[in-house]
């Protein structure tokens, strides 16, 4: 495997429009698990093409000592400056996402630690972070060097069919080791949740009952539900390499998401009717087991679900959310709602004489415009 070590810093994402916490950080760039839906594929090529190898084993991982200086000059600063969103979201303490694009725990990390090192600085700062993970295995490592950690942990978990999680999800663990971290975890006292995302449609309406049941053994809190996108503009391998998942579903999958009319920017979405079949069904069963639910589609479903906080974000403290935003109006403004974030500037410090606040563009854009944060 070839692996290159670089330094970047977190960022705001383009979800603001839709997500109350639009703030993350990759502790690496690539990834191994190889995933056949993954919605990150442009990232990891764009990673590629910059370096002198082409194969899928490369890797980049960030530099700690570089996060950590950055960190405690960010934290000492007394000026906000709206044109470095990162620094405002850590002064008003937006929980930091890490693994949004890239697995936090790829297999070179029991070497490096470069993940571990990143949850240490932010550990000293009592910060608030959201971990998502296929691989919380390694995470169950670590748990015993950290002191009640302020984390909300989620694992990806979209089937417990053992086939077809090997079609899906080709490198990452399996469910039942996936389960087994979970409730080693929630035993040692971190609250888990459990992200099925995707939900690939047919498949999800036929899983989700053993699935929530086997989540609810394992000791999870709550989960949540999201559907499978197929990028509108997508190179011709990486359909070949999606509609594996087709193949085994029998169904042209990039044709079937074609036909169902939900459009984004980006993305070929299933209509919201399907979308309905599954996050109801959802309903019924965090109900039978006295699960939190999120729904993690943008669509606008009204108040279904349990909160505006679909990554489960709710089980940390101090900390503050995005409050100009879909999914946070929806449910209700609320108390912990940063009265700074949306004063940052959109491009940051590329061309602030045509830039705007993000509470600027939403508001330009909240009649008619898709806000679907792609």
């Amino acid at each position: 495997m070839i692996f290159e070590q670089k330094f970047w810093l977190p960022a705001l994402t383009s979800q603001f429009p839709v997500c109350p916490i639009p703030f993350h950080l990759d502790t690496y760039r690539g990834c191994l698990y190889n995933c056949r839906y993954c919605f990150a594929r442009d990232p990891i090529t764009f990673s590629r093409r910059n370096s002198d190898n082409k194969t899928f084993t490369y890797v980049e991982g960030n530099r700690p000592e570089k996060i950590r200086a950055w960190l405690d000059r960010t934290i000492k600063k007394t000026k906000l400056n709206y044109h470095k969103g990162e620094e405002i979201a850590i002064k008003e303490r937006i929980p930091l996402k890490i693994g949004a694009n890239a697995d936090p725990f790829p297999p070179i990390e029991e070497r490096l630690k470069i993940t571990y090192k990143i949850l240490k600085v932010f550990h000293n700062y009592d910060y608030p972070i959201q971990i998502q993970t296929k691989n919380p295995e390694l995470l169950l490592r670590y748990i015993n060097d950290f002191d009640k950690p302020n984390w909300a942990v989620s694992v990806t978990l979209i089937t417990t069919d053992e086939k077809f999680c090997k079609v899906c999800e080709p490198n990452a663990p399996t469910p039942q080791e996936r389960l087994d971290c979970i409730k080693e975890l929630t035993n040692k006292g971190i609250k888990v949740m459990v992200k099925i995302q995707p939900c690939i449609y047919p498949k999800i309406l036929e899983d989700l009952p053993e699935l929530i049941k086997q989540i609810k053994e394992a000791g999870a809190w709550a989960f949540n539900t999201e559907g499978l996108k197929i990028r509108k503009s997508m190179p011709l391998n990486e359909q070949k390499i999606t509609q594996v998942i087709g193949d085994y579903l029998k169904i042209n999958l990039r044709e079937f998401y074609k036909k169902e009319n939900n459009l984004t920017s980006t993305d070929y979405e299933l209509s919201k009717g399907k979308k309905l079949e599954y996050i109801k069904l959802a309903e019924e069963l965090a109900k039978k087991y006295g699960l939190k639910y999120f729904v993690a589609d943008n669509d606008n479903f009204g108040c279904i679900g349990s909160g505006c906080e679909c990554c489960g974000t709710e089980v940390l403290h101090n900390y503050k959310i995005f409050g100009n935003n879909k999914r946070s109006l929806r449910f209700g403004i609320k108390d912990n709602v940063s009265s700074e974030l949306g004063k940052c500037y959109l491009n940051f410090c590329r061309n602030m004489s045509k830039s705007m606040t993000i509470d600027e563009y939403i508001k330009k854009h909240e009649k008619g415009a898709d806000l679907n944060g792609s």
